[in-house]
């Protein structure tokens, strides 16, 4: 009886291509290409560790581009940002289809390999779709602007140009608290931070003045006559109002100490 096996990988793009690049060398279907972090062993499953290898990850990339397009090449990178921990098996099924097939192979939604591909890269564009929609910041001492966000994909690298493009005359981080990652824009340009150890400076006096006036805006619009909760949770989901400064309760809103995000405010609604 055979066994079946998996790749090891460091959790890097890199490191992933590497194995993408070993899995076609070697003519080889692994089970899967996980990384140690998120590995969850099995006692029928074999998995050997892989070493990041950038000249094999460069010809992977230089092979989808050349024959899949810059699109696809883009959409895989979309996938790997992806929490699902199939990605690495996803990724790999779906290069090993595409490039057998050709690039008209990319839209094959009937394939169940195309359609998991499809499927992760869809919650990984909507989830930075929503980030474009419900980021917010608060100027920090120094005039940094600064936001913390926390979604279900690391989508910091997706949304850093949009931001950057409007807000190109003022310098501001977006911090991803869920995958400890850092967005970082100076005014010219913006890159990635391991975010394990940020420290940040206190917000400045007047950020609680501005927060207050977003608050009246937007109790202000609101018709309370209309207030449909349900509604307002399908168009804002819930997971994100805890770092909204308007979803604090209104009764705590000038009392609060500036480290309590809205969500720890709603808490100390609750009864004891």
């Amino acid at each position: 009886m055979s066994v079946a096996f998996s790749y090891l990988y460091d959790g890097t793009l890199e490191g992933l291509l590497s194995a993408v690049f070993t899995a076609f060398q070697r003519r080889e279907c692994p089970e899967d290409i996980v990384t140690e972090a998120g590995l969850q062993e099995s006692l029928f499953v074999s998995y050997e560790p892989l070493s990041t290898d950038l000249e094999q990850a460069e010809r992977v990339q230089a092979g989808i581009v050349n024959k899949l397009g810059p699109a696809n090449y883009d959409n895989v990178k979309r996938v790997f940002l992806s929490d699902d921990q199939r990605k690495g098996g996803i990724i790999l099924r779906y290069l090993q289809y595409t490039l057998r097939q050709g690039p008209h192979s990319c839209t094959h939604l009937a394939n169940p390999v195309v359609h998991d591909f499809e499927e992760v890269l869809s919650v990984v564009s909507k989830e930075a779709h929503y980030m474009l929609q419900f980021v917010r910041f608060a100027q920090l001492e120094g005039g940094v602007f600064f936001s913390r966000i926390e979604p279900k994909a690391s989508v910091v690298p997706l949304i850093m140009d949009h931001f950057a493009e409007r807000f190109n005359v003022q310098p501001f981080m977006i911090h991803d608290a869920r995958h400890q990652l850092t967005g970082v824009f100076d005014t010219q340009k913006w890159w990635l931070l391991d975010a394990r150890e940020l420290q940040l400076p206190e917000q400045t006096s007047s950020e609680d003045e501005f927060q207050s006036l977003w608050q009246c805006f937007f109790d202000t619009v609101a018709i309370q006559e209309r207030r449909n909760p349900t509604c307002q949770r399908n168009f804002m989901p819930k997971r994100f109002w805890g770092n909204m400064c308007e979803q604090i309760p209104a009764q705590l809103r000038h009392r609060r100490p500036q480290t309590t995000t809205p969500t720890q405010a709603a808490r100390q609604l609750l009864p004891a």
